[in-house]
């Protein structure tokens, strides 16, 4: 009994151990065009405007500013048209950057 344990562990590690299935890369779009905030973006996903679908919020390198990208699709297939700078006391927030 005890000679069959360790085969049957070995068995659920082969299974477990195939090699991963990459796919191609994508990007994320905005009206068609890939966004590219430079170096370091920092990307948070949050239904930020309460539709129910997740939106975008990404820092910026230049300049430190934070874009607003709201999702006007849905949650499986996210679309974004365009971005505003989130903004505080009617200013675009900036934060230390480079």
């Amino acid at each position: 009994m005890r000679a069959a344990c360790p085969v049957a562990l070995l068995a659920a590690f082969a299974v477990a151990a195939s090699p991963p299935i990459y796919q191609s890369p994508s990007f994320v779009l905005s009206d068609g065009t890939a966004i590219d905030v430079s170096y370091y973006g920092s990307p948070c996903v949050y239904d930020w405007d309460g539709d129910g679908a997740k939106d975008l919020i990404l820092g910026e390198f230049d300049y430190g500013k934070i874009r607003l990208y709201l999702n006007v699709w849905n949650n499986p297939a996210p679309v974004f048209e365009g971005f505003t700078y989130m903004q505080a006391d009617g200013a675009d927030i900036s934060l230390p950057y480079g």
